[in-house]
Formats: C-alpha cells, structure tokens, sequence
C-alpha cells in the first residue's frame, strides 16, 4: 500500500506539489492568526485586548479563505486521479482500499506543506508586524510570539480541513466505476451534493442574521459584521457553483459568435465542458474580489469615507487574498495532463500554435471576467447593507476588485500561457495514444 501511495506521488508530481504548495501558504496564513492570538495572551492588558479585537476578524477572513481553497483544491487533486483510481480497481484494489489510499496521499499531501508553511512563517513574522503596526502606537514595539506548539496547532488545522475537505472526493474515488471513469477522459461533474446543500443553506442563514442584525449598531460596531458580508457571500456562491457555473459561462460567453472568433470559441467550449476545473479556478477569484472589495466597502461605509492603512490592509486581507490567487492560479498548472490532451487534439484538428495560445489567453481572461460578474454583486450589496443599517451614503470597494481583478488576470494569463506552452512542446501522437 505504501509503494503505490508513493509512486502514484512521483508519477502525479505536478498535481501533488500544487495542491502542497497551497496547503503551505494556508499554513502560513494560519501562522500569522496563531502569532497574533499567541502574543496577545503574551503581552496582555490593554495592547492584547487590541491584538485579541483585530485577531478575530483575521481568523474570520483566514478561516473563509482556508476552507473554500483548500476543499477546491483538494477535491480537483482527486479528480485529476479517476483514471488512476480506475485502473487500480481493475488490477484488484477494492473501493475501499482506494479510499485508503486517495486519504493517505491527501494526508501526506497536507502535512508536507503545512510543515513547510509553518516554518517559512517564522522569519516573515517580526517584519510584517513591524510594517501592519507601525501605525500603531499600542503594538508598534511588540516582539511576536509563535511557539512549537503554535506550529503544530497550525498543521493540525490544515490538515484537518484538507482532509475534512477531501472525503467527498476520496469517497467518490472508491464508488466510481472501473470501466465509467475509463471511458471518460475529462474531469468527472460534481452535481450538489447533500453536504453542499445543507452547507450553502447554513451559510445563508448565518449571512441573513449578519444582514438583520446590523440596525442600531455604532458605525464602528457595524463595521466588523459588514466584513463578512461579502467572504459569507462568497462562499454561498462556491457552495453553489455546480448549479450555476457552467450555464453562467455559456450564457456570457456567448457575446462572441464562433464565426467571429475561432480560438474565443475553443475556449468557451473547454471552460464550460470541464465546469469542476473551472468552478476551482473562479471560486478562489471571487472570495479574494469579495474580501478585498467588502473590507473597502464595509469601512468606507461606517467610517463616512476614511481610508484604512496600507498595514491594516495587508494584515486583514494579505494572507487570506495571497491563498485565494495562489489557489487559482495553481489549480491551471495542476491539471497540466488535461491541457495537453485538449491540446493535442486541437493540433490534429487543424489548428496551430497561434490559436493555441490566443485560446489559452481566452481562457484566462474569461476565469477572471466570471469571477467578476459574481464579486461586484456581494461588494455592492456590502456598501448598500451598510447604508440601509447606518442611514449613510454607501460606499462601494470596486477600486479593490478591479486591482484584485487584475492581479488574478496576470496569474492565470502566465499559468495558462506556460500550460499552453508546454503542451505545444509534447509530441501529440505520444500524447493521445496515452488517453
């Protein structure tokens, strides 16, 4: 069992180092939140109680980002596997052997990186609290604190919520057919599942208590609940996504009729046929817009226009916004194999590198278009709850969506591009005769 949880490791490298790589930036996220609680309860008195205030909201922002990246990764991780985990059955592994195994390469997966991202945090702490406090009076001086066992309670919770976050998939890995997941080359559909249900239902329930809550709140009491307005928003959205996510990018795409453009047509047909591949792309895209555009939003709005500092923002949103773009981004490179089957295909079909690559660009630019169209809605509905609960002017963050925006657009155009790139290089007779 341990020989095939290990070779299956190196011969899937490219899938497993991507969704390491995120489980280590989730560790580092959840460093930074265990630093800031574990030197509060250091420091004390009036400076702790202002770390233990400010530590709330970046666990919230933390745990929102953590879980819908994460989950979205892990759960792609196993579906770039049902042909593996097919073939496993054939040669006489049961359902629940693959279960086993899909659980240990998710465990091993999860602690690698999360051991790796609990100790690169720990040079990159004293200076980000020097450049997040400088304006700080109270916690300007503080020297971080961040224990072993600080670290361990870090890996514990990545590991838990990958793994938490992946049963579905390694469920699914043990009850796919042999000869079903055979036949199909492309990433199987995820439908709504009772689990997604029950959670989106829960989430709403929690943004609707959030929203009805907020009349007759100060200005600065209001401002924390209006934060999460748009992170619960998304994240209904994620819990969503196999509803609507397809139909939306078939409906929007569509602006560009095929006779107009070849490669915005080869495009659009890959994004909306692999909608999982996609839907892990847009999600992460939409949570880092949401957080980015409601934290403007939501202090614009209780604060009568004051504008937070560069270090509050980068304490609030750098960890949580930095694991939603890296999630999308290597979500692209992960499903490297599928790029070069699509690739290959389209070269036998008639087409040349020229349209590869405009297709690639196509690609990106319509993750980054649909992440979009579903941020702005839960950032404006951010500045008009604010408005309706303190009777002000809104305020809308849609400056940090567009600089979000853009940001996740020059990450996937270069995931995309090099993906492309590569599967150019791949000779495509070698390349189909291993589909």
């Amino acid at each position: 069992m341990l020989r095939l949880v290990l070779g299956d490791l190196i011969e899937n490298l490219r899938i497993w180092v991507g969704a390491a790589l995120v489980a280590t930036v989730a560790a580092v996220v959840g460093a930074v939140v265990a630093c800031d609680i574990q030197t509060a309860l250091a420091v004390g008195g009036t400076a702790g109680l202002a770390l233990y205030g400010i530590s709330g909201t970046v666990i919230l922002f933390a745990a929102v980002s953590t879980v819908v990246v994460l989950g979205s990764v892990t759960n792609l991780a196993v579906a770039l596997h049902q042909r593996s985990y097919a073939l496993w059955q054939l040669v006489g592994l049961g359902p629940d052997q693959v279960r086993t195994v899909v659980q240990v390469q998710i465990a091993l997966m999860a602690l690698l990186g999360a051991a790796a991202g609990s100790v690169i945090a720990i040079p990159l702490l004293r200076p980000m609290f020097a450049f997040c406090f400088a304006d700080v009076p109270q916690l300007r001086d503080l020297t971080p604190v961040y224990s072993p066992a600080a670290a361990m309670a870090v890996i514990a919770y990545v590991l838990l919520t990958v793994l938490v976050g992946g049963t579905r998939g390694a469920r699914r890995a043990g009850r796919t057919p042999a000869v079903q997941a055979l036949r199909d080359p492309e990433l199987p559909s995820r439908g709504m599942s009772a689990a997604r249900w029950i959670t989106s239902s829960v989430l709403v329930l929690v943004l609707f208590s959030v929203i009805i809550g907020l009349p007759g709140k100060d200005p600065d009491e209001a401002a924390t609940p209006l934060m999460l307005i748009g992170p619960l928003s998304a994240a209904v959205l994620s819990a969503l996504s196999p509803v609507f996510m397809a139909p939306l990018l078939r409906a929007w795409t569509a602006v560009v009729p095929a006779s107009l453009s070849s490669w915005w047509h080869v495009a659009r047909q890959a994004t909306v046929h692999r909608a999982t591949q996609s839907a892990a792309v847009i999600n992460p895209l939409v949570l880092a817009m949401s957080l980015a555009g409601g934290l403007y939003a939501s202090q614009s709005t209780a604060s009568s226009g004051d504008t937070l500092s560069a270090g509050g923002v980068v304490l609030l949103l750098g960890g949580p916004v930095a694991l939603s773009l890296t999630g999308a981004t290597v979500t692209l490179c992960m499903a490297g194999r599928q790029r070069n089957h699509e690739v290959a295909l389209l070269l036998v079909g008639g087409g040349t590198p020229t349209t590869v690559v405009a297709a690639a660009v196509a690609e990106a630019v319509m993750y980054a278009v649909t992440a979009t169209i579903l941020a702005v809605p839960t950032v404006i509905a951010t500045g008009l709850a604010g408005a309706w609960a303190l009777h002000v002017p809104p305020s809308f963050g849609l400056g940090a969506v567009a600089v979000v925006a853009m940001a996740g657009l020059v990450l996937i155009l270069c995931a995309v591009v090099l993906s492309a790139h590569l599967a150019l290089r791949r000779n495509v007779v070698r390349t189909l005769a291993a589909e």
